[in-house]
C-alpha cells in the first residue's frame, strides 16, 4: 500500500508483523492449567499457574492494541490511496472523524518507503490514549 510502485514496499512488513502478533496471541490463549507440575513434595499435584496466566492475558491485551491500531492505520492508508477514485463518496461522520484524527497523527505514506516503527508506535498510541475514539465521539455523540 504505497503510492509509488516499483521498489517501494508500502506496509506489507507491518502487516506481517501484526499477523505474527495474532499468532502469538493464539498461543498465549492456551490454558496455563494444562502445564501444571506437582509441588510441595508432591503433596499438591495441581497449581493453577494464575500469575503466568495473568501475564499472558496482559501480553494479549498489549498485542491487540498494536493490531487494532495498525488496522486503523492501514484503513486510513487505503482511504488515502483511493481518495481520487472515491471523490464523490462521502464518508460517514464517525469514519471521517477517525480518518482525520489518524491522519493528524500519522501522515500518509505515498512518496516511497519510510521507517514504519514510528507509525506503528503512533497507531498503538491512539488505541491506548483513545484519541481516535474520542474524535469519533465528538463527531457523532455517544455510541449506540
Amino acid at each position: 500500500m504505497s503510492g509509488v510502485r516499483g521498489v517501494n514496499t508500502g506496509y506489507p512488513v507491518v502487516q506481517c508483523s501484526m499477523s505474527s502478533l495474532v499468532m502469538e496471541n493464539r498461543t498465549l490463549c492456551m490454558p496455563g492449567s494444562v502445564d501444571s507440575i506437582p509441588s510441595k513434595g508432591n503433596s499438591e499435584d495441581h497449581i493453577s499457574n494464575s500469575t503466568w496466566c495473568a501475564r499472558k492475558a496482559m501480553t494479549v491485551v498489549q498485542n491487540t492494541q498494536y493490531i487494532v491500531g495498525v488496522e486503523m492505520l492501514l484503513a486510513a492508508q487505503a482511504l488515502t490511496m483511493t481518495e481520487a477514485l472515491l471523490k464523490d463518496f462521502v464518508l460517514g461522520q464517525g469514519t471521517q472523524a477517525a480518518y482525520a484524527e489518524i491522519r493528524r497523527q500519522i501522515p500518509a505514506c505515498l512518496d516511497g518507503d519510510r521507517w514504519f516503527h514510528d507509525d506503528v508506535q503512533a497507531a498503538h498510541g491512539f488505541v491506548v490514549s483513545g484519541s481516535v475514539r474520542n474524535a469519533v465521539l465528538a463527531a457523532i455523540g455517544e455510541f449506540v
